[in-house]
Formats: C-alpha cells, sequence, structure tokens
C-alpha cells in the first residue's frame, strides 16, 4: 500500500518536473527541474530494489551531469560575452515526439503483459553484481578511458576560461 503510494508520489514528480523542464522559460531553472525529474527517476528504482542503478542515477546523472550543466549556464554568458536565448520555440514538435513516444510505450506494456516487479526485484541482486564484475574486468579499460577523455575535456574547459579572463584584463 504504501509503495503504491510513493510509486505514484514519485511518477507525478517525474511528470510534473519534465514538463516544467521543457516548459521553463529560465534555463537555470530548468536545469534545477531536471534534477528533480532524475531524483524521481532514482527514487522509483529505489522502490524496485534496484539500489545499484538508483546510486547511479544520483551519482552520475544528478551529481555530475546536472552539475555540469549549471555550470556551463553560468559560464557561457562570460565565455561569449551575450546572453544566451533561454527560449524554445519547438514546444509544438516536442509535444507531438513526446505524444507518440507514450503511445510507443504504453502498446509495449499493453503487448508484452506489463511489468513484472516481483521478477525485477528478485535478480536485483544478481545483477549488481554482474555489472560490477564486468565494469572490473571486461570493460575496465573502456571504463577508465571514458574518465581521462572526460578529464581532458574538464582540463579544457578550465583551460578555456582562464584564458579568456586573461585577455579581458
Amino acid at each position: 500500500m504504501i509503495e503504491t503510494f510513493l510509486f505514484y508520489s514519485f511518477a507525478a514528480l517525474i511528470l510534473i518536473s519534465a514538463v516544467l523542464t521543457v516548459s521553463s522559460r529560465n534555463i537555470f531553472h530548468s536545469a534545477l527541474y531536471l534534477a528533480a525529474c532524475l531524483f524521481g527517476v532514482a527514487a522509483v528504482y529505489a522502490l524496485l530494489q534496484a539500489y545499484f542503478l538508483a546510486a547511479v542515477q544520483v551519482l552520475i546523472y544528478i551529481g555530475a551531469v546536472v552539475v555540469l550543466t549549471i555550470f556551463v549556464i553560468n559560464l557561457t554568458k562570460g565565455i561569449t560575452g551575450r546572453n544566451v536565448p533561454m527560449v524554445s520555440r519547438q514546444a509544438l514538435p516536442a509535444a507531438l515526439v513526446s505524444l507518440l513516444t507514450a503511445a510507443l510505450v504504453i502498446l509495449a506494456l499493453v503487448k508484452t503483459g506489463g511489468f513484472d516487479a516481483q521478477a525485477g526485484a528478485q535478480s536485483a541482486a544478481n545483477n549488481t553484481a554482474l555489472i560490477g564484475k564486468l565494469l572490473l574486468k571486461d570493460y575496465a579499460i573502456a571504463f577508465e578511458m571514458v574518465s581521462v577523455l572526460l578529464l581532458a575535456a574538464l582540463i579544457g574547459a578550465v583551460v578555456i576560461v582562464s584564458r579568456d579572463k586573461a585577455e579581458e584584463k
């Protein structure tokens, strides 16, 4: 009973914050609504007992992607010297694509008989161990290459920002 209430509460949070993300006129507020949406998704993962995915959702998407997006928003004006337009004029095409995607997801759920939450909860522990083994054995080199690439991109961004500030003086 409480799980059902929590699920619908988090589903409402996800839907409301997703709509606010794409409809907000302020890009900074859109990034904050995106963080709320991603938090709701992490909470749904936790309700499904997929704790590893919930932790990854919080650490990577909220902790890295959204924070990086907020930094980019704050640094954009300093880099280019002009304001970035904060209004999207693609609301109608975005709504049509969203409705089509929702229809396809609902059709897939109807054709496959829905989602079995009990089966997902039973295999959650095995999946976490399997993901850990794959990341540390089979995909260790690719995982480290991505981390080095992201570090190089971060250093490059810092160099570009510091060079622009030095030229202003």
